[in-house]
């Protein structure tokens, strides 16, 4: 083969990348540091959004708590959580917070200004959160959809650097690196050493399996 071919071979998958990142997919990897920022701590935590299209593995590490991975499909809006538990290896269907969700936890609005975060040009929005008293910024991308982050499906683009209020705190997310190599699409299959079961199920499973042991007296 030519250089000339080689070249022009080179320069349109480049171009098929750019046009696949820009209209609406994304085929990559995420990583988030995560660290809480009300009280300090020495957690040690980061987030991993693995995505293929319409295809998302989202892996959550703490010193903690451990690691737990959720597989989404945001076609066929399917959403599993891998559990082990006891022994026992469970995929539990969950209801996605992301689709049908009409009552927010926050609203957003834009403001000026521009930042790099893990060498990528972002622009802010101002968030308000219901137990907040004063707005945050965060930082976000046009560049990547919003969709392939689970919390915040509406906003602009994909968010680089943001919060999460909840009843533990208040935790800040920034991008840590960026990784534009497709994944496996094995990544994103439920391992066959896994039970498929509904969140429903499950729990009448756990509480079944309670009633039954009896306290040695």
């Amino acid at each position: 083969m030519s250089r000339f071919r080689t070249f022009l071979l080179f320069f349109y998958s480049l171009i098929a990348l750019a046009y696949g990142q820009e209209n609406g997919h994304f085929n990559g990897a995420l990583t988030y540091q995560i660290e809480r920022v009300d009280v300090k701590d020495s957690v040690q935590a980061k987030m991993i959004i693995f995505a293929r299209d319409s295809m998302i593995k989202i892996v959550n590490f703490s010193s903690e708590f451990g690691k737990q991975e959720t597989i989404k499909h945001l076609i066929y809006q399917k959403k599993y959580v891998l559990m082990n538990l006891d022994g026992n290896k469970y995929a539990i269907q969950m209801k996605d917070s992301s689709v049908g969700n009409s009552t927010k936890s926050y609203t957003f609005r834009n403001i000026k200004g521009r930042t790099k975060i893990a060498g990528i040009k972002g622009k802010k929005l101002a968030f308000q959160y219901p137990l907040m008293k004063n707005e945050l910024t965060v930082i976000y991308t046009n560049k990547i959809p919003a969709k392939y982050l689970d919390a915040f499906p509406d906003t602009p683009g994909l968010l680089l650097q943001y919060y999460v209020v909840n009843d533990h705190g208040l935790f800040k997310y920034t991008l840590e690196s960026i990784d534009y190599r497709t994944p496996p699409i094995s990544l994103f299959m439920i391992p066959s050493d896994y039970q498929r079961i509904s969140f429903k199920d499950f729990m009448e499973k756990q509480q079944s399996s309670e009633h039954s042991i009896s306290p040695n007296n």
